[in-house]
Protein backbone atom coordinates (compact mmCIF):
# COMPACT_ATOMS: atom_id res chain seq x y z
CA UNK A 1 0.00 0.00 0.00
CA UNK A 2 1.11 3.20 -1.12
CA UNK A 3 1.76 5.67 1.84
CA UNK A 4 -0.08 8.45 0.15
CA UNK A 5 -3.29 6.71 0.98
CA UNK A 6 -2.75 6.74 4.46
CA UNK A 7 -2.20 9.97 4.35
CA UNK A 8 -5.41 10.99 3.11
CA UNK A 9 -7.49 8.18 5.12
CA UNK A 10 -5.74 10.43 8.45
CA UNK A 11 -6.48 14.31 6.88
CA UNK A 12 -10.19 12.52 5.95
CA UNK A 13 -9.97 11.35 9.51
CA UNK A 14 -9.45 14.54 10.99
CA UNK A 15 -11.72 16.57 9.12
CA UNK A 16 -14.23 14.54 9.98
CA UNK A 17 -13.33 14.20 13.86
CA UNK A 18 -13.45 17.92 13.58
CA UNK A 19 -16.86 17.92 12.89
CA UNK A 20 -17.90 15.30 14.88
CA UNK A 21 -16.38 16.97 18.09
CA UNK A 22 -17.94 21.03 17.47
CA UNK A 23 -21.52 19.61 16.30
CA UNK A 24 -21.55 17.07 19.48
CA UNK A 25 -20.69 20.26 21.52
CA UNK A 26 -23.55 22.53 20.27
CA UNK A 27 -21.53 24.02 18.17
CA UNK A 28 -23.51 23.37 14.39
CA UNK A 29 -21.96 26.60 12.90
CA UNK A 30 -18.50 25.69 13.55
CA UNK A 31 -19.20 22.24 12.41
CA UNK A 32 -20.84 23.02 8.99
CA UNK A 33 -17.88 25.75 8.52
CA UNK A 34 -15.25 22.01 8.71
CA UNK A 35 -17.83 20.36 6.90
CA UNK A 36 -17.84 22.47 3.83
CA UNK A 37 -14.39 23.57 3.99
CA UNK A 38 -13.04 23.04 0.70
CA UNK A 39 -9.96 21.66 1.88
CA UNK A 40 -11.11 18.02 1.10
CA UNK A 41 -11.85 19.05 -2.83
CA UNK A 42 -8.62 21.47 -2.65
CA UNK A 43 -6.41 18.23 -2.37
CA UNK A 44 -8.56 16.52 -4.29
CA UNK A 45 -8.20 18.54 -7.19
CA UNK A 46 -4.34 19.09 -6.01
CA UNK A 47 -4.00 15.44 -6.31
CA UNK A 48 -5.90 14.86 -9.40
CA UNK A 49 -3.93 17.34 -11.18
CA UNK A 50 -0.43 15.82 -10.18
CA UNK A 51 -1.90 12.21 -11.09
CA UNK A 52 -3.67 12.70 -14.67
CA UNK A 53 -3.47 16.61 -15.67
CA UNK A 54 -5.92 19.54 -15.68
CA UNK A 55 -8.77 18.00 -18.10
CA UNK A 56 -9.46 15.47 -15.43
CA UNK A 57 -9.26 18.27 -12.66
CA UNK A 58 -12.08 20.25 -14.82
CA UNK A 59 -14.32 17.26 -15.43
CA UNK A 60 -14.19 16.51 -11.65
CA UNK A 61 -15.51 19.61 -10.98
CA UNK A 62 -17.67 19.77 -13.59
CA UNK A 63 -19.02 16.63 -11.55
CA UNK A 64 -19.39 18.21 -8.63
CA UNK A 65 -21.90 20.76 -9.95
CA UNK A 66 -23.98 18.21 -11.10
CA UNK A 67 -24.49 16.24 -8.41
CA UNK A 68 -24.74 19.07 -6.42
CA UNK A 69 -28.56 18.53 -6.42
CA UNK A 70 -29.02 15.13 -4.83
CA UNK A 71 -26.47 16.62 -2.30
CA UNK A 72 -28.94 19.70 -1.53
CA UNK A 73 -32.18 17.04 -1.54
CA UNK A 74 -30.29 15.49 1.01
CA UNK A 75 -29.79 17.99 3.15
CA UNK A 76 -33.28 18.79 2.90
CA UNK A 77 -34.78 16.36 3.66
CA UNK A 78 -32.92 16.14 6.43
CA UNK A 79 -34.32 19.54 7.70
CA UNK A 80 -37.98 18.98 6.30
CA UNK A 81 -38.39 15.41 7.60
CA UNK A 82 -36.67 15.50 10.72
CA UNK A 83 -38.78 17.29 13.06
CA UNK A 84 -41.74 15.26 12.09
CA UNK A 85 -40.06 11.62 11.81
CA UNK A 86 -37.25 12.22 13.82
CA UNK A 87 -32.93 11.72 12.74
CA UNK A 88 -32.71 8.35 11.90
CA UNK A 89 -35.84 8.10 9.50
CA UNK A 90 -34.96 11.62 7.46
CA UNK A 91 -31.19 10.34 6.68
CA UNK A 92 -31.94 7.21 5.66
CA UNK A 93 -34.84 8.93 3.40
CA UNK A 94 -32.42 11.84 2.12
CA UNK A 95 -29.89 8.82 1.67
CA UNK A 96 -32.66 7.42 -0.43
CA UNK A 97 -33.39 10.75 -2.33
CA UNK A 98 -29.58 11.41 -3.21
CA UNK A 99 -29.27 8.11 -4.42
CA UNK A 100 -32.41 8.03 -6.75
CA UNK A 101 -31.38 11.64 -8.28
CA UNK A 102 -27.38 10.41 -8.65
CA UNK A 103 -29.02 7.40 -10.46
CA UNK A 104 -31.01 9.71 -12.94
CA UNK A 105 -28.40 12.54 -13.38
CA UNK A 106 -26.03 9.79 -14.13
CA UNK A 107 -27.95 7.53 -16.03
CA UNK A 108 -29.45 10.62 -18.16
CA UNK A 109 -26.45 12.56 -18.46
CA UNK A 110 -24.46 10.52 -20.47
CA UNK A 111 -21.86 11.22 -18.30
CA UNK A 112 -19.50 8.22 -17.89
CA UNK A 113 -19.28 6.29 -14.34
Amino acid sequence: MELKYVFYFIFGGLIVSLVSYFASHAKGLIAAFFANLPVITFTTFILIYLESGEKNVLDYAKSLLIMLPPWLAYIFSILLLGPKLGIIPSLVIGLGNYFLLSFFIIKFSGMKI
